[in-house]
């Protein structure tokens, strides 16, 4: 499923899955007036029961009265009624869960998709370990934004709306105390709301960079270790540990207070009904209070405690959701690469032509290659291998000069294709799958694992010096399974398998000389133009 950028995700997810929202809101208003129903009708019990007659009950009088005008018909109807309560609820909270997991894998695979799109310029500016909390509190946050904010809104709305109309039936001022103490009760859950709003950032941006932290220090483990850096590390962490701590010990007692303080109001509310129903009863204002109506009118203010609680917290919701919404927006509106905008390379005989190609302040780059065969190509100081790299597959277009293939400009050909022609041999690449056959190959098919198994044995063959590796031997994750000649000989075969009309070769320090003419070899079997890159 794909999203645009000029509206809310969530509001396009609506519309794109309106009949099952459809459906979802109907169970839940079923659910939910069932639920007012039970309550209400505990004062027919009582009228059976206790022979107190109460002319509000009447407003059930689309029931008809066969079915409930004896106790244990009453009892009966009752089970049932709650039953069917129970499935409707079942069936609302279900489809609702369901809707909500179904939401989630859509934004996931979505934010995933777009990830793998974003220029490689941005992950080495903002670092990789930016982007691992929106799969967990931002991605949660955005869930109960959609299930709290919308779909279960609308349902608990409708239930208050319709819990207001039976409260005022059952005891009008009773009603009109509820709405009044809860309008002026939201003003002050709202200046809770901006407090947990406020604290809850700063958890989430310090946890973020708890997180940043940590995928930095461990991506770089090697370091840390051979230069005793641990002690080091370990202080940094502990720093940023307790920043965290000290943030969510903050914000989880303002949330506290906010949770606390919507259950205080809601059972003050009731405390104040009874009151205002004490008072009447005293001064005889009205006749005596009617037990069932009461107990009714109790029963009934109980069954949506949950919903107003709900609703007063609301706007806490919607602040924590929209954080969410933004972060994951900022993600969604970097700039990503268009790998099919450009011509299409198709080319036999390559030659590569670089015309005073720099790369930032470093001396300039000329060269021309040789077609079908080797060539070196010398690079300046301080210009690395891989700006040649992604130069040449369009992965960086941030350099002044030209570089051409067969008097065509790179620039000019999509990435998509660049990349479909140009091989990368080197060993700063790094490797991904958990197997060799995963490590060196662009396709996981079964099919092509026979041929695929034939040409690396074959390359194996050439550096007997190297511990030799079946295809489906585990290399563990980037090859921390396997020594170094041997993941410099899985780069090389990856590279070399490919066969690709333009090969660029990068410095293999260990493999090449150690065994410099089996390197040689296999290169040149490779039957296309090679350029390689020399120091």
């Amino acid at each position: 499923m794909d999203f645009n950028l000029d509206t809310n995700l969530i509001a396009q997810f609506l519309r794109r899955r309106k009949y099952k929202t459809v459906k979802i809101v109907l169970l839940g208003v079923i659910a939910n007036l069932l639920s007012i129903v039970i309550p209400v009708s505990i004062g027919k019990y009582y009228q059976l029961a206790f022979h107190l007659n109460s002319k509000r009950v009447r407003v059930l009088n689309f029931i008809s009265n066969t079915i409930w005008d004896t106790v244990p018909k009453f009892l009966a109807f009752f089970l049932v009624l709650i039953s069917i309560r129970f499935v409707f609820f079942f069936l609302f909270q279900y489809y609702l869960k369901k809707e909500g997991e179904f939401f989630v894998k859509q934004i996931k695979d979505y934010l995933f998709e777009y990830q793998l799109k974003i220029k490689y310029s941005i992950y080495r500016e903002k670092g990789i370990g930016k982007y691992l909390l929106r799969y967990t509190g931002d991605i949660n946050s955005l869930k109960n934004l959609y299930l709290k904010g919308t779909i279960r809104v609308f349902v608990d709305v409708i239930m208050v709306f319709v819990a207001l109309f039976w409260l005022s039936v059952l005891n009008f001022k009773g009603a009109v105390v509820i709405v009044v103490v809860s309008f002026f009760s939201y003003f002050l859950i709202r200046v809770i709301n901006k407090k947990v709003e406020y604290y809850s950032l700063d958890k989430r941006n310090k946890n973020s960079g708890q997180l940043s932290f940590v995928s930095r220090t461990l991506n770089s483990i090697l370091t840390v270790k051979l230069f005793n850096k641990q002690q080091v590390e370990h202080k940094k962490y502990q720093k940023k540990s307790k920043a965290v701590k000290n943030a969510a010990i903050i914000y989880n007692k303002w949330s506290i207070i906010n949770k606390g303080l919507v259950s205080f109001i809601q059972y003050a509310i009731l405390c104040v009904v009874l009151y205002v129903f004490y008072i009447d009863h005293q001064q005889q204002t009205y006749k005596p209070i009617n037990q069932s109506n009461l107990i009714s009118f109790i029963l009934l203010y109980v069954t949506i405690l949950p919903v107003i609680r709900r609703l007063f917290s609301l706007e806490n919701v919607y602040k924590l959701g929209n954080i969410s919404l933004r972060k994951l927006n900022n993600i969604i509106r970097s700039e990503k690469e268009d790998i099919k905008k450009g011509g299409v390379l198709v080319v036999n005989n390559p030659r590569i032509t670089f015309k005073d190609v720099q790369f930032s302040e470093h001396k300039p780059i000329t060269f021309v290659s040789k077609k079908m065969t080797c060539s070196d190509l010398e690079l300046p100081r301080g210009v690395e291998s891989i700006d040649v790299i992604a130069s040449l597959t369009r992965i960086n277009d941030a350099y002044t000069g030209k570089i051409m293939i067969n008097k065509y400009n790179v620039k000019d050909f999509s990435p998509q294709s660049l990349r479909a022609n140009i091989g990368v041999v080197s060993p700063k690449i790094p490797l991904i799958g958990r197997t060799v056959y995963e490590a060196i190959t662009e396709s996981r098919s079964s099919k092509t694992k026979p041929k695929i198994n034939s040409e690396f044995l074959k390359i194996q063959s050439q550096f007997g010096f190297v511990s030799g590796l079946g295809i489906d031997d585990k290399i563990g994750e980037n090859g921390s399974n396997i020594s170094t000649l041997q993941y410099e000989l899985l780069c090389f075969v990856r590279g070399v398998i490919t066969r690709k009309k333009i090969l660029i070769v990068d410095d293999f320090s260990l493999l090449e000389p150690i065994s410099k003419d089996a390197f040689s070899v296999v290169l040149d079997n490779c039957n296309g133009t090679l350029i390689k890159m020399i120091y």
